[in-house]
């Protein structure tokens, strides 16, 4: 299948699409995917086309680039959106943070149902598998390079991948395409690189059609993936404990090794987070699914936690420390929003937990500071705060950050937990007036 007729079946198999946006950086392989699509409009009038360039800053000429990308789309008629963006060098090395400003961009940009449409080939798909493999991948990343996936508010499609880099030459040289060449290209000190510049030409010298039979490698792992993705998502809907955002402990350990993985990376990739290494995984299960039933573990990966409290497992962003607040509530207890947490606290609210709110009193709503008591049972007790939660559902990390309400400097509920009996409304939920483990707690409490 010849370039064009491989961007010509792309469209054909997208019948009901008519906006498309050539991703154009300036290079050969992008301009001659830009070059077919306004071929491709001549024959297709409805077809709907853009590009767009984004400008990273990294290299010198970068602004002649974007000169240059603005005189080819003019003089092919097409729009053209120059997008500039920051690179942070930062945290990762100049081709991952550049790819991920270069998508942030494209993400922004990107019109509703529009297919964002990228050139890479045969070869950066043979490129992509050997790289994965080399770093020890599973088949999420042997899969390598997608030919259509959903990306923010359209679609991101690389038509081009089955051709190989010779035949977009081919086409490059027959248009008299003039293109630009960037110079970090030639820096094998980039992985990438390296495989291009000096492993793939040995590949090809001992086996021409390296990087199809590679690529077919690639299909046949996406292909194995997608239906352990299915058995995946089946067991993480038995892990989920209904409700919430939590996995049964208990339920995962029933699971063979290998699936309980596949769950916990489904269950990572669903909340948008980067994949976990296999030893990151062996951790979880050993040091929190694994581990005693008294276990409040934590296991870092990269920029998320796992962690476990009681039967469940937590997929958490790193904590940050909880900062004390104290607001005081006055009549007519307008909605009290405590930024520390972002609760909002209404006299509604109030009434369904059964907290009875006085007309006329001092009401402060704070964070527990410690040895606070709050009065329980019948006959009365006191109960330490600190016992109460300990004996609840409430995980530690969060304890901190549950609001105690005060009437006339008199502790009267716990939110969400616990209520004093004098403050308790005729309404008040059972598990709210007797939490757990009350009536072991009246043996030399009791009050007078």
């Amino acid at each position: 299948m010849t370039p064009f007729d491989a961007v010509a079946d792309y469209v054909r198999r997208h019948s009901g699409v008519k906006q498309f946006c050539v991703a154009y950086s300036g290079g050969m392989d992008s301009h001659v995917l830009l070059q077919l699509m306004a071929q491709l409009r001549q024959q297709e009038p409805s077809i709907v086309l853009r590009a767009v360039h984004i400008n990273h800053g990294l290299q010198s000429s970068s602004e002649s680039w974007a000169e240059h990308a603005a005189f080819v789309c003019e003089s092919l008629d097409i729009p053209l959106s120059i997008r500039k963006v920051t690179v942070n060098l930062a945290d990762e090395g100049p081709e991952a943070a550049a790819r991920k400003a270069r998508y942030a961009e494209f993400s922004e940009c990107l019109k509703a149902d529009e297919h964002l449409l990228l050139a890479q080939h045969a070869q950066d798909q043979a490129e992509t598998f050997l790289l994965q493999a080399l770093r020890g991948s599973g088949l999420d990343g042997l899969s390598s390079i997608p030919r259509k996936r959903r990306f923010a508010a359209g679609y991101m499609g690389r038509p081009l991948l089955s051709c190989s880099q010779e035949s977009l030459t081919e086409v490059a040289d027959s248009c008299d395409l003039q293109w630009i060449e960037d110079p970090s290209n030639r820096d094998d000190a980039f992985d990438r690189n390296y495989l291009r510049l000096n492993v793939m030409p040995l590949l090809k010298e001992r086996w021409p059609a390296s990087a199809q039979t590679l690529g077919r490698s690639a299909q046949r792992c996406a292909a194995a993936g997608q239906t352990l993705l299915g058995i995946a998502q089946q067991d993480l809907d038995t892990l989920k404990i209904e409700g919430t955002t939590e996995l049964s402990l208990a339920s995962l350990r029933q699971l063979p090794r290998e699936r309980a993985y596949n769950a916990l990376r489904l269950f990572v990739r669903q909340r948008g987070l980067r994949m976990p290494r296999l030893q990151d995984l062996i951790q979880v299960m050993s040091d929190l699914v694994e581990a005693r039933d008294d276990s409040n573990g934590v296991v870092n990966v990269r920029d998320y936690v796992f962690r476990r409290h009681k039967d469940r497992l937590f997929l958490l962003l790193p904590e940050q420390e909880s900062q004390p607040f104290h607001y005081t509530w006055h009549v007519p207890f307008e909605p009290l929003n405590i930024t520390e947490t972002g609760l909002t606290l209404t006299r509604a609210l109030c009434l369904e937990q059964g907290i009875k709110l006085p007309e006329h009193a001092t009401v402060t709503v704070k964070s527990r500071a410690g040895g606070e008591l709050l009065k329980l049972g019948d006959p009365a007790f006191h109960k330490a705060v600190k016992k109460i939660l300990q004996e609840s559902s409430v995980p530690p990390w969060i304890r901190d950050t549950i609001p105690l309400i005060y009437v006339d400097e008199k502790l009267a509920a716990i939110w969400g937990i616990a209520i004093s009996v004098d403050f308790q409304s005729q309404t008040a939920p059972s598990s709210l007036v007797a939490p757990v483990n009350v009536d072991a707690d009246r043996t030399n409490h009791t009050l007078g």
